[in-house]
């Protein structure tokens, strides 16, 4: 049975500023680490898109010294606008900061021309450039040491610092895409199944993947609130929904939360709205629908839902998480600090004299680092 995990999409509410739904993110998914939740997932977004984390990472370094269990995971990375080695650092250093706990989700991302204008790329390379970074993040992770040729970005000897203290497989989650499968089928990486995907597309990712990849683990992104009833809980999530709606599917829904058009939305939209038990039988439904889930992590938190209400919602279904838990597969590689080798002063040196004390010269100090090595 699946691991339970958060799940942010970034969505602020009217008047509020990204600096409150930063706090606000932050003070839930500590009380999720507390409640024993598995993970938490943010995805990143830029600019005037929807969601205001541009950058998740950064927000895991400070997360992970205000949680101590919960694992923190990108729901997406965007690689056509890393530098792969420069992911490749921040992910190790925020693995290494949270001991071990980091999911590196990584996909292609959004790919509009006014966006890949900005980052210096291609629309239609997109999808390229992210095989080649999720190929040198592999190399980053597993070898320390990334040797890559390809059509986009070459390196060589470019030797990685923090090293990662976990293979690449444990540390990468892949995006469903033209990528996923064959990536997954060559690295054994795991699989992420994002919400607003028809359900006919899910379905045959999942078995794709299922048959490509024996024993891998697949996490789906879903959404819903819970309330002490059921009736209270819908009422929170009609704006939250109708919002969505317009968002994904385009449809202009205007109805109540009594009306048979909500249940209807819900379900193409993955939510899960309700009592606890009625939620949590909703997950048991989802995951039996797909042969079983690895992990599944729920956006409680939403445009137009009250943070109260989203903190209620965590500690509501807290209780459900025994039981949905009990069983899943726990399958994590225990983070191993590894060292790394003494970084030697240059040879050579000019012994000391009073007053023969020249001033820095950092072209030459580089030069002698560089050479030392």
């Amino acid at each position: 049975m699946p691991r339970i995990d958060l799940f942010y999409y970034g969505d602020t509410s009217p008047g509020q500023s990204p600096a409150q739904l930063y706090r606000e993110i932050e003070e839930q998914i500590v009380l999720g680490d507390t409640l024993g939740y598995h993970g938490a997932w943010v995805t990143e977004h830029h600019f005037q898109a929807r969601g205001e984390v541009p950058d998740p990472l950064t927000l895991f370094a400070r997360l992970s010294g205000s949680t101590t269990r919960i694992r923190l995971g990108t729901s997406i990375a965007c690689a056509p606008y890393y530098h792969p080695i420069r992911l490749a650092e921040q992910a190790a250093l925020v693995d290494a900061l949270s001991g071990g706990r980091l999911d590196l989700g990584v996909g292609t991302g959004m790919t509009t021309p006014e966006l890949a204008a900005v980052w210096g790329f291609q629309p239609d390379d997109a999808a390229r450039r992210a095989k080649e970074v999720h190929e040198i993040l592999t190399q980053a992770f597993d070898d320390g040491v990334v040797n890559y040729a390809g059509e986009f970005y070459n390196f060589s000897d470019v030797r990685i610092s923090p090293p990662a203290g976990r293979p690449a497989k444990d540390i990468i989650w892949t995006a469903a895409g033209r990528n996923a499968i064959p990536l997954a089928t060559k690295h054994g990486f795991r699989l992420m199944i994002p919400r607003p995907l028809p359900l006919a597309q899910r379905l045959q990712i999942n078995d794709e993947y299922r048959e490509a990849v024996p024993g891998g683990e697949v996490i789906h992104l879903r959404s819903g609130l819970v309330g002490p009833t059921a009736e209270i809980a819908r009422e929170r999530a009609v704006e939250f929904l109708r919002e969505y709606a317009a968002v994904y599917l385009r449809t202009d829904w205007r109805g109540g939360p009594d009306s048979q058009a909500f249940d209807d939305i819900a379900e193409k939209l993955s939510f899960a709205v309700g009592t606890a038990e009625q939620v949590a039988d909703k997950i048991w439904e989802w995951t039996e629908q797909f042969g079983g889930t690895e992990e599944t992590a729920i956006q409680f938190h939403g445009p137009r839902v009250e943070h109260a209400h989203v903190l209620e919602s965590i500690e509501l279904f807290a209780p459900q998480l025994a039981q949905l838990q009990d069983d899943a597969p726990r399958t994590s590689v225990q983070w191993e600090d590894r060292g790394i080798e003494d970084r030697p002063v240059p040879h050579g040196l000019t012994p000391y004299s009073d007053g023969g004390v020249q001033d820095p010269d950092v072209r030459r100090l580089v030069g002698a680092q560089q050479a030392a090595q």
